[in-house]
Protein backbone atom coordinates (compact mmCIF):
# COMPACT_ATOMS: atom_id res chain seq x y z
CA UNK A 1 0.00 0.00 0.00
CA UNK A 2 1.33 3.25 -0.49
CA UNK A 3 0.08 6.80 1.05
CA UNK A 4 0.57 10.08 -0.18
CA UNK A 5 1.15 13.03 1.99
CA UNK A 6 -0.43 15.84 1.76
CA UNK A 7 0.77 19.16 2.86
CA UNK A 8 -1.00 22.52 3.70
CA UNK A 9 1.00 26.05 3.26
CA UNK A 10 -0.52 28.19 5.81
CA UNK A 11 1.65 27.85 8.55
CA UNK A 12 4.25 28.96 6.16
CA UNK A 13 2.28 32.05 4.43
CA UNK A 14 2.39 33.42 8.23
CA UNK A 15 6.14 32.59 8.34
CA UNK A 16 6.63 34.61 5.60
CA UNK A 17 4.18 37.60 6.21
CA UNK A 18 5.86 37.87 9.94
CA UNK A 19 9.57 37.58 8.68
CA UNK A 20 8.73 40.36 5.92
CA UNK A 21 6.16 42.63 8.55
CA UNK A 22 9.89 42.30 11.32
CA UNK A 23 12.13 43.35 8.12
CA UNK A 24 10.45 46.29 7.14
CA UNK A 25 9.78 47.12 10.27
CA UNK A 26 14.00 47.37 11.31
CA UNK A 27 15.85 49.58 9.01
CA UNK A 28 19.06 48.80 7.84
CA UNK A 29 22.61 51.01 7.52
CA UNK A 30 25.89 50.22 6.99
CA UNK A 31 27.71 50.93 11.02
CA UNK A 32 23.98 50.84 12.79
CA UNK A 33 23.33 48.22 15.10
CA UNK A 34 20.41 45.77 14.55
CA UNK A 35 17.03 46.04 16.36
CA UNK A 36 15.34 43.35 17.97
CA UNK A 37 12.78 41.11 16.20
CA UNK A 38 9.41 42.58 16.59
CA UNK A 39 7.96 41.75 19.79
CA UNK A 40 4.59 39.16 19.81
CA UNK A 41 1.78 40.76 20.34
CA UNK A 42 -0.90 39.17 22.88
CA UNK A 43 -3.48 38.07 20.31
CA UNK A 44 -3.37 34.86 18.29
CA UNK A 45 -3.06 36.37 14.93
CA UNK A 46 1.09 37.59 16.35
CA UNK A 47 1.09 34.65 18.03
CA UNK A 48 0.95 32.22 15.26
CA UNK A 49 3.32 34.35 13.01
CA UNK A 50 5.88 31.96 15.65
CA UNK A 51 8.34 29.77 13.81
CA UNK A 52 8.84 26.35 15.00
CA UNK A 53 12.25 26.07 16.08
CA UNK A 54 14.86 23.58 13.41
CA UNK A 55 16.02 22.21 16.85
CA UNK A 56 12.67 20.20 17.44
CA UNK A 57 11.60 19.45 14.22
CA UNK A 58 15.57 17.65 14.02
CA UNK A 59 15.35 15.79 17.59
CA UNK A 60 12.33 13.62 16.73
CA UNK A 61 12.23 12.02 19.99
CA UNK A 62 11.97 13.32 23.80
CA UNK A 63 11.41 11.99 27.29
CA UNK A 64 9.00 13.28 30.06
CA UNK A 65 7.82 11.83 33.32
CA UNK A 66 4.61 11.78 34.84
CA UNK A 67 5.17 12.10 38.40
CA UNK A 68 3.66 13.26 41.34
CA UNK A 69 1.48 12.43 44.71
CA UNK A 70 -0.27 9.90 42.32
CA UNK A 71 2.55 7.85 42.17
CA UNK A 72 2.16 7.36 45.75
CA UNK A 73 -1.10 4.54 46.36
CA UNK A 74 0.26 3.15 43.21
CA UNK A 75 -2.98 2.71 41.95
CA UNK A 76 -5.43 4.33 38.68
CA UNK A 77 -2.54 6.85 38.13
CA UNK A 78 -3.30 11.01 38.01
CA UNK A 79 -7.04 10.49 37.84
CA UNK A 80 -6.51 8.88 41.93
CA UNK A 81 -7.27 12.04 43.60
CA UNK A 82 -10.12 12.85 41.69
CA UNK A 83 -11.97 9.21 41.69
CA UNK A 84 -10.82 8.24 45.85
CA UNK A 85 -13.65 11.25 46.50
CA UNK A 86 -15.83 9.55 43.83
CA UNK A 87 -17.71 6.80 46.24
CA UNK A 88 -19.00 3.74 44.77
CA UNK A 89 -15.72 3.89 42.28
CA UNK A 90 -13.25 1.09 42.52
CA UNK A 91 -10.61 3.84 43.35
CA UNK A 92 -12.80 5.14 46.51
CA UNK A 93 -12.52 1.50 47.58
CA UNK A 94 -9.12 0.68 47.37
CA UNK A 95 -8.53 3.80 49.19
CA UNK A 96 -10.32 3.00 52.31
CA UNK A 97 -9.18 -0.96 52.42
CA UNK A 98 -5.53 0.61 52.29
CA UNK A 99 -5.42 4.10 54.00
CA UNK A 100 -9.33 4.34 55.39
CA UNK A 101 -12.09 6.62 54.36
CA UNK A 102 -11.14 10.33 52.80
CA UNK A 103 -11.97 12.20 55.67
CA UNK A 104 -9.77 9.73 57.93
CA UNK A 105 -7.07 9.98 55.07
CA UNK A 106 -7.27 12.57 52.34
CA UNK A 107 -5.31 13.42 48.91
CA UNK A 108 -3.58 15.60 51.16
CA UNK A 109 -1.84 13.30 53.20
CA UNK A 110 -0.01 11.78 50.28
CA UNK A 111 2.48 15.13 50.66
CA UNK A 112 4.38 13.32 53.46
CA UNK A 113 4.63 10.38 51.77
CA UNK A 114 6.10 11.54 48.60
CA UNK A 115 9.58 11.62 49.21
CA UNK A 116 11.95 11.66 46.42
CA UNK A 117 14.21 10.01 48.11
CA UNK A 118 15.72 7.91 45.64
CA UNK A 119 15.12 11.07 43.46
CA UNK A 120 19.19 11.10 41.45
CA UNK A 121 18.62 14.24 38.77
CA UNK A 122 21.83 13.32 37.42
CA UNK A 123 21.28 10.03 37.00
CA UNK A 124 17.92 10.21 35.51
CA UNK A 125 19.58 13.15 32.83
CA UNK A 126 21.87 10.50 31.90
CA UNK A 127 19.77 7.61 31.09
CA UNK A 128 17.68 9.78 29.22
CA UNK A 129 20.76 11.06 27.19
CA UNK A 130 21.63 7.09 26.57
CA UNK A 131 18.32 6.83 25.01
CA UNK A 132 18.56 8.73 22.30
CA UNK A 133 16.42 11.57 23.45
CA UNK A 134 17.00 15.13 22.51
CA UNK A 135 15.21 17.09 24.62
CA UNK A 136 13.26 16.06 28.66
CA UNK A 137 11.61 17.29 31.17
CA UNK A 138 8.96 16.42 33.24
CA UNK A 139 5.22 17.19 33.88
CA UNK A 140 5.84 20.14 36.25
CA UNK A 141 2.52 19.97 37.43
CA UNK A 142 -1.00 17.97 37.07
CA UNK A 143 -4.61 18.10 37.21
CA UNK A 144 -3.77 17.54 40.98
CA UNK A 145 -2.73 20.74 41.73
CA UNK A 146 1.09 19.51 43.49
CA UNK A 147 4.03 21.37 41.81
CA UNK A 148 7.29 19.49 41.08
CA UNK A 149 9.13 23.19 41.56
CA UNK A 150 10.35 24.97 44.38
CA UNK A 151 7.51 27.80 43.75
CA UNK A 152 6.83 30.99 45.66
CA UNK A 153 3.86 31.31 44.18
CA UNK A 154 1.81 28.80 46.61
CA UNK A 155 2.61 26.59 49.07
CA UNK A 156 1.54 22.81 47.75
CA UNK A 157 5.17 22.41 45.86
CA UNK A 158 7.93 20.16 46.59
CA UNK A 159 10.40 23.11 47.53
CA UNK A 160 7.89 24.23 50.40
CA UNK A 161 6.14 20.05 51.83
CA UNK A 162 6.94 16.77 51.49
CA UNK A 163 10.51 16.58 49.73
CA UNK A 164 11.68 20.05 50.46
CA UNK A 165 13.77 19.95 46.74
CA UNK A 166 13.41 21.31 43.79
CA UNK A 167 12.91 18.69 41.41
CA UNK A 168 12.62 20.26 38.39
CA UNK A 169 15.31 22.43 39.24
CA UNK A 170 17.28 19.75 39.25
CA UNK A 171 16.54 18.00 36.83
CA UNK A 172 16.69 21.05 34.30
CA UNK A 173 20.36 21.41 35.48
CA UNK A 174 20.94 18.40 34.18
CA UNK A 175 19.15 18.26 31.39
CA UNK A 176 21.15 20.93 30.19
CA UNK A 177 24.56 19.38 30.91
CA UNK A 178 23.91 16.57 28.76
CA UNK A 179 23.37 19.24 25.96
CA UNK A 180 19.34 18.12 25.84
CA UNK A 181 16.50 20.91 25.54
CA UNK A 182 14.42 21.16 28.34
CA UNK A 183 10.64 20.70 28.19
CA UNK A 184 7.66 21.55 30.91
CA UNK A 185 4.50 20.22 30.29
CA UNK A 186 1.62 21.84 32.37
CA UNK A 187 -1.90 19.90 33.26
CA UNK A 188 -3.44 22.65 35.66
CA UNK A 189 -6.00 24.17 33.53
CA UNK A 190 -8.10 21.30 34.50
CA UNK A 191 -7.85 21.71 38.81
CA UNK A 192 -10.76 23.74 39.42
CA UNK A 193 -13.87 21.64 40.16
CA UNK A 194 -11.76 18.94 38.86
CA UNK A 195 -12.09 16.71 42.33
CA UNK A 196 -15.75 18.07 43.24
CA UNK A 197 -18.19 14.98 43.73
CA UNK A 198 -21.47 14.72 42.35
CA UNK A 199 -23.19 14.20 45.49
CA UNK A 200 -21.58 15.06 48.76
CA UNK A 201 -23.31 14.89 52.62
CA UNK A 202 -22.86 18.09 55.42
CA UNK A 203 -20.46 15.75 57.21
CA UNK A 204 -17.93 14.59 53.83
CA UNK A 205 -17.82 18.94 53.20
CA UNK A 206 -17.04 19.38 56.94
CA UNK A 207 -14.21 16.32 57.00
CA UNK A 208 -12.60 16.04 53.78
CA UNK A 209 -9.73 18.19 53.47
CA UNK A 210 -11.06 18.50 49.39
CA UNK A 211 -13.21 21.52 51.13
CA UNK A 212 -10.65 22.43 54.11
CA UNK A 213 -9.95 26.36 53.19
CA UNK A 214 -6.64 25.78 54.11
CA UNK A 215 -5.69 23.10 50.99
CA UNK A 216 -8.21 25.59 49.15
CA UNK A 217 -4.69 26.62 46.55
CA UNK A 218 -4.13 22.89 45.98
CA UNK A 219 -7.49 21.75 45.27
CA UNK A 220 -9.29 24.92 43.91
CA UNK A 221 -12.83 24.50 43.30
CA UNK A 222 -15.94 26.43 44.11
CA UNK A 223 -16.78 25.74 47.69
CA UNK A 224 -13.14 27.38 48.75
CA UNK A 225 -11.88 29.21 45.78
CA UNK A 226 -13.11 31.65 42.94
CA UNK A 227 -12.56 31.08 39.21
CA UNK A 228 -10.92 34.48 38.58
CA UNK A 229 -8.39 33.79 42.02
CA UNK A 230 -7.64 30.44 40.30
CA UNK A 231 -6.97 32.16 36.88
CA UNK A 232 -4.46 34.79 37.87
CA UNK A 233 -3.01 31.65 40.00
CA UNK A 234 -2.63 29.45 36.13
CA UNK A 235 -0.67 31.95 34.83
CA UNK A 236 1.42 32.77 38.09
CA UNK A 237 2.69 29.01 38.12
CA UNK A 238 3.44 29.48 34.33
CA UNK A 239 5.00 32.86 34.29
CA UNK A 240 7.19 31.67 37.06
CA UNK A 241 8.40 28.20 35.66
CA UNK A 242 9.40 30.68 32.29
CA UNK A 243 11.35 33.11 33.98
CA UNK A 244 12.81 30.48 36.56
CA UNK A 245 14.33 27.78 34.06
CA UNK A 246 13.85 28.99 30.49
CA UNK A 247 12.33 26.15 29.22
CA UNK A 248 12.64 25.23 24.95
CA UNK A 249 9.07 23.55 25.21
CA UNK A 250 6.05 23.82 26.60
CA UNK A 251 3.22 21.68 26.44
CA UNK A 252 -0.46 22.38 27.93
CA UNK A 253 -3.17 20.42 28.83
CA UNK A 254 -6.57 20.97 29.25
CA UNK A 255 -6.98 24.73 28.29
CA UNK A 256 -9.90 23.85 25.41
CA UNK A 257 -12.18 23.26 28.38
CA UNK A 258 -10.93 25.66 30.43
CA UNK A 259 -10.82 28.43 28.39
CA UNK A 260 -14.49 27.44 27.48
CA UNK A 261 -15.81 27.45 31.22
CA UNK A 262 -14.17 30.43 32.17
CA UNK A 263 -11.73 29.27 34.35
CA UNK A 264 -8.67 30.39 32.30
CA UNK A 265 -9.43 33.17 30.15
CA UNK A 266 -8.17 33.46 26.74
CA UNK A 267 -6.11 37.07 27.19
CA UNK A 268 -4.66 35.59 30.15
CA UNK A 269 -3.46 32.55 28.39
CA UNK A 270 -2.48 34.73 24.93
CA UNK A 271 -0.24 37.27 27.45
CA UNK A 272 1.65 34.48 29.03
CA UNK A 273 2.57 33.01 25.30
CA UNK A 274 3.74 36.30 24.71
CA UNK A 275 5.23 36.51 27.36
CA UNK A 276 7.02 33.61 27.05
CA UNK A 277 8.07 34.08 22.84
CA UNK A 278 9.37 37.71 23.90
CA UNK A 279 11.52 36.73 26.77
CA UNK A 280 12.84 34.03 24.46
CA UNK A 281 14.14 36.60 22.15
CA UNK A 282 16.02 38.53 24.48
CA UNK A 283 17.28 35.27 25.97
CA UNK A 284 18.68 34.21 22.34
CA UNK A 285 17.41 30.78 22.51
CA UNK A 286 14.36 29.04 20.42
CA UNK A 287 11.31 28.15 21.90
CA UNK A 288 7.84 26.49 20.89
CA UNK A 289 4.69 25.49 22.32
CA UNK A 290 2.45 22.30 21.73
CA UNK A 291 -0.94 22.50 20.49
CA UNK A 292 -2.97 19.69 21.89
CA UNK A 293 -5.54 18.01 19.98
CA UNK A 294 -8.17 16.90 23.19
CA UNK A 295 -11.00 14.14 23.07
CA UNK A 296 -13.11 17.26 22.20
CA UNK A 297 -11.74 17.06 18.78
CA UNK A 298 -11.00 21.52 19.27
CA UNK A 299 -7.37 22.07 19.72
CA UNK A 300 -6.51 23.48 23.03
CA UNK A 301 -5.51 26.65 20.69
CA UNK A 302 -6.06 28.26 17.19
CA UNK A 303 -5.11 25.61 14.81
CA UNK A 304 -2.73 27.72 12.93
CA UNK A 305 -1.08 28.36 15.92
CA UNK A 306 1.94 26.40 17.81
CA UNK A 307 3.40 22.47 17.01
CA UNK A 308 0.25 20.18 16.90
CA UNK A 309 0.08 17.40 19.03
CA UNK A 310 -1.69 14.34 18.70
CA UNK A 311 -2.06 12.34 22.67
CA UNK A 312 -1.06 8.95 21.46
CA UNK A 313 -2.14 9.80 17.79
CA UNK A 314 -5.57 9.95 19.28
CA UNK A 315 -8.02 11.50 16.25
CA UNK A 316 -4.66 11.93 14.11
CA UNK A 317 -5.21 12.41 10.28
CA UNK A 318 -3.33 10.48 8.15
CA UNK A 319 -1.29 13.48 6.62
CA UNK A 320 -1.56 16.13 9.63
CA UNK A 321 -1.04 19.98 7.84
CA UNK A 322 2.38 20.81 9.09
CA UNK A 323 4.86 19.12 11.83
CA UNK A 324 3.33 17.81 14.80
CA UNK A 325 3.96 15.62 17.92
CA UNK A 326 2.46 12.71 19.40
CA UNK A 327 2.72 11.36 23.19
CA UNK A 328 2.54 8.52 24.88
CA UNK A 329 3.39 6.78 27.93
CA UNK A 330 5.66 3.59 28.01
CA UNK A 331 2.90 1.90 29.51
CA UNK A 332 -0.48 2.94 30.96
CA UNK A 333 -2.27 4.80 32.57
CA UNK A 334 -0.26 8.13 32.85
CA UNK A 335 1.39 7.34 36.01
CA UNK A 336 3.84 4.98 38.67
CA UNK A 337 1.02 1.57 39.71
CA UNK A 338 1.53 -1.80 40.77
CA UNK A 339 1.84 -4.85 38.09
CA UNK A 340 1.93 -2.03 35.08
CA UNK A 341 1.58 -3.28 32.11
CA UNK A 342 3.88 -2.20 29.07
CA UNK A 343 4.17 -1.30 25.51
CA UNK A 344 6.82 -3.26 24.20
CA UNK A 345 9.97 -1.74 22.77
CA UNK A 346 9.48 -2.82 19.56
CA UNK A 347 6.14 -1.06 19.94
CA UNK A 348 7.82 1.75 20.42
CA UNK A 349 10.53 1.70 18.25
CA UNK A 350 7.56 1.00 14.97
CA UNK A 351 5.84 4.02 16.52
CA UNK A 352 9.00 6.18 16.55
CA UNK A 353 9.94 5.50 12.84
CA UNK A 354 6.01 5.82 11.73
CA UNK A 355 5.61 9.09 13.32
CA UNK A 356 9.18 10.16 11.47
CA UNK A 357 8.11 9.02 8.22
CA UNK A 358 4.97 11.06 8.36
CA UNK A 359 6.82 14.47 9.41
CA UNK A 360 6.68 14.10 13.08
CA UNK A 361 7.91 14.20 16.45
CA UNK A 362 8.05 11.29 19.75
CA UNK A 363 7.46 11.86 22.57
CA UNK A 364 7.42 9.32 25.82
CA UNK A 365 6.41 9.37 29.14
CA UNK A 366 8.22 8.04 32.31
CA UNK A 367 5.93 7.06 35.10
CA UNK A 368 8.57 6.88 37.85
CA UNK A 369 7.74 5.94 41.59
CA UNK A 370 7.09 8.19 44.53
CA UNK A 371 10.76 7.80 45.57
CA UNK A 372 11.92 8.68 42.70
CA UNK A 373 13.29 5.52 41.31
CA UNK A 374 12.38 4.93 37.50
CA UNK A 375 11.05 1.04 36.88
CA UNK A 376 13.39 -1.48 35.69
CA UNK A 377 10.89 -1.89 32.49
CA UNK A 378 11.13 1.73 31.57
CA UNK A 379 15.38 1.40 32.20
CA UNK A 380 15.05 -1.56 29.99
CA UNK A 381 12.95 0.69 27.19
CA UNK A 382 15.15 3.61 27.24
CA UNK A 383 18.39 1.84 27.17
CA UNK A 384 16.95 -0.43 24.66
CA UNK A 385 15.76 2.67 22.36
CA UNK A 386 19.32 4.32 22.95
CA UNK A 387 20.82 1.28 21.39
CA UNK A 388 18.72 1.04 18.56
CA UNK A 389 18.83 5.16 17.89
CA UNK A 390 22.77 4.21 18.19
CA UNK A 391 23.04 2.13 15.22
CA UNK A 392 19.97 3.72 13.03
CA UNK A 393 19.75 6.80 14.64
CA UNK A 394 20.99 8.66 11.03
CA UNK A 395 17.92 7.91 9.15
CA UNK A 396 16.07 9.23 12.60
CA UNK A 397 17.68 12.34 13.76
CA UNK A 398 17.48 15.67 11.39
CA UNK A 399 15.78 13.68 8.53
CA UNK A 400 13.03 14.85 6.04
CA UNK A 401 9.98 12.76 5.20
CA UNK A 402 9.90 11.43 1.25
CA UNK A 403 6.78 12.32 -0.90
CA UNK A 404 5.09 9.21 0.66
CA UNK A 405 5.66 7.76 4.17
CA UNK A 406 5.51 4.16 3.43
CA UNK A 407 4.16 1.52 2.12
CA UNK A 408 3.33 -2.51 2.68
CA UNK A 409 -0.02 -4.91 4.15
CA UNK A 410 -0.62 -3.89 7.44
CA UNK A 411 -3.93 -2.42 8.23
CA UNK A 412 -2.32 0.81 9.68
CA UNK A 413 -6.00 1.72 12.24
CA UNK A 414 -8.60 -0.21 14.39
CA UNK A 415 -11.90 0.90 14.92
CA UNK A 416 -12.41 1.73 18.65
CA UNK A 417 -15.79 1.35 18.92
CA UNK A 418 -15.95 1.72 22.57
CA UNK A 419 -14.48 5.05 22.16
CA UNK A 420 -16.00 6.12 18.69
CA UNK A 421 -12.78 6.63 17.08
CA UNK A 422 -10.00 5.19 14.91
CA UNK A 423 -6.67 4.02 16.74
CA UNK A 424 -3.32 4.15 15.17
CA UNK A 425 -1.37 0.96 15.72
CA UNK A 426 2.06 0.32 16.27
CA UNK A 427 2.63 -3.61 16.15
CA UNK A 428 2.32 -7.07 14.27
CA UNK A 429 4.14 -5.77 11.19
CA UNK A 430 6.17 -7.44 8.65
CA UNK A 431 9.31 -6.95 6.68
CA UNK A 432 6.64 -5.64 3.71
CA UNK A 433 5.99 -3.06 5.91
CA UNK A 434 8.69 -0.14 4.90
CA UNK A 435 8.64 3.28 5.92
CA UNK A 436 10.85 6.34 4.18
CA UNK A 437 12.62 9.40 5.55
CA UNK A 438 15.51 11.18 3.65
CA UNK A 439 18.63 13.69 4.11
CA UNK A 440 20.80 15.07 2.00
CA UNK A 441 21.36 12.60 -1.33
CA UNK A 442 19.92 9.38 1.21
CA UNK A 443 16.78 7.84 1.35
CA UNK A 444 16.61 5.81 3.95
CA UNK A 445 13.89 2.73 3.54
CA UNK A 446 13.46 1.36 7.24
CA UNK A 447 11.70 -2.24 7.61
CA UNK A 448 9.97 -2.94 10.35
CA UNK A 449 10.22 -6.30 10.62
CA UNK A 450 13.62 -8.97 9.02
CA UNK A 451 13.06 -9.96 5.44
CA UNK A 452 13.70 -13.34 6.27
CA UNK A 453 13.89 -14.82 2.60
CA UNK A 454 17.57 -13.08 1.98
CA UNK A 455 15.56 -10.17 0.01
CA UNK A 456 13.75 -6.65 1.01
CA UNK A 457 11.42 -5.58 -1.84
CA UNK A 458 10.82 -2.07 -2.17
CA UNK A 459 7.97 -1.29 -4.51
CA UNK A 460 7.61 2.25 -4.05
CA UNK A 461 11.15 2.46 -5.76
CA UNK A 462 10.32 0.21 -9.00
CA UNK A 463 12.46 1.30 -11.82
CA UNK A 464 9.31 3.47 -13.72
CA UNK A 465 10.02 5.76 -10.76
CA UNK A 466 12.38 8.25 -11.31
CA UNK A 467 14.08 8.52 -7.79
CA UNK A 468 17.01 11.09 -8.64
CA UNK A 469 18.61 12.99 -11.56
CA UNK A 470 21.34 10.19 -11.40
CA UNK A 471 20.08 6.75 -9.95
CA UNK A 472 21.24 4.64 -6.99
CA UNK A 473 24.97 4.90 -6.45
CA UNK A 474 24.94 2.42 -3.29
CA UNK A 475 23.16 0.86 -1.09
CA UNK A 476 24.39 0.22 2.92
CA UNK A 477 22.30 -1.34 5.89
CA UNK A 478 23.08 1.19 9.04
CA UNK A 479 25.12 -0.82 11.35
CA UNK A 480 27.10 -2.96 8.60
CA UNK A 481 30.13 -1.36 6.69
CA UNK A 482 29.43 -2.56 3.58
CA UNK A 483 27.88 -2.20 0.34
CA UNK A 484 24.44 -4.42 -0.08
CA UNK A 485 23.86 -6.13 -3.91
CA UNK A 486 20.61 -4.38 -5.33
CA UNK A 487 18.15 -4.84 -8.45
CA UNK A 488 15.78 -2.64 -10.05
CA UNK A 489 12.66 -3.86 -12.27
CA UNK A 490 9.05 -2.61 -12.72
CA UNK A 491 8.27 -4.70 -9.84
CA UNK A 492 10.33 -2.62 -7.35
CA UNK A 493 13.82 -2.53 -6.42
CA UNK A 494 15.18 -5.80 -4.46
CA UNK A 495 17.61 -5.95 -1.87
CA UNK A 496 19.90 -8.46 -1.02
CA UNK A 497 20.05 -8.83 2.55
CA UNK A 498 23.14 -9.86 4.48
CA UNK A 499 22.78 -12.90 7.11
CA UNK A 500 23.38 -11.10 10.28
CA UNK A 501 20.99 -8.51 12.07
CA UNK A 502 22.88 -5.19 12.91
CA UNK A 503 20.48 -4.49 15.64
CA UNK A 504 17.20 -6.59 17.14
CA UNK A 505 14.39 -4.45 15.82
CA UNK A 506 13.41 -2.21 12.68
CA UNK A 507 16.01 -2.26 10.27
CA UNK A 508 16.92 0.76 8.16
CA UNK A 509 18.75 0.83 4.88
CA UNK A 510 20.62 3.58 3.20
CA UNK A 511 19.79 4.18 -0.46
CA UNK A 512 22.30 6.83 -1.33
CA UNK A 513 21.51 8.54 -4.92
CA UNK A 514 23.88 9.89 -8.06
CA UNK A 515 22.80 13.82 -8.54
CA UNK A 516 19.80 15.21 -6.81
CA UNK A 517 16.77 13.38 -5.39
CA UNK A 518 14.08 13.79 -7.97
CA UNK A 519 11.06 16.45 -6.78
CA UNK A 520 8.02 13.87 -6.55
CA UNK A 521 5.79 17.12 -5.17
Amino acid sequence: MIFEMEFTVNKIKNILLFVLISFISIPVSFGQESRPAKPYEANWQSLSMHQTPDWLLDAKFGIYAHWGLYAVPEYRGPSYGKEMYEKGSDVHEYHQKRYGDPAEFGYSDFIPLFTADEFDAAEWAKMIKKSGARFAGICVIHHDGFGLWDSDVYKWNVGKVGPKRDLYGELAEEIRKNDMKLAATFHHARTFNWRLPKNTTEQEKRSWDLFDPQFAELFWNEVTGKKEDFARQWQAKVLEVIDKYKPDFLWFDGMASAKKNGAVPEKIVTSVFAHYFNNAQQWGVEVDIANKLPASKRFNFPEEFGFLCYENSRDRPDSPPREWLTDRAMGYPWGYVNNKEYITVDNHINSLVDIVSRNGVFMLSLTPKANGEIPKEEKHIMAEMGKWLSINGEAIYSTNPWHIFGEGPSPLKKYNKKKGRYDWLSANFTAEDIRFTTKGKAIYAIALDWPENGELTIKSFNSNVQLSSGGIDSIEMLGLKKNLQWSRNDSGLKIEVPKEKPCDYAFAFKITFKGELANTD
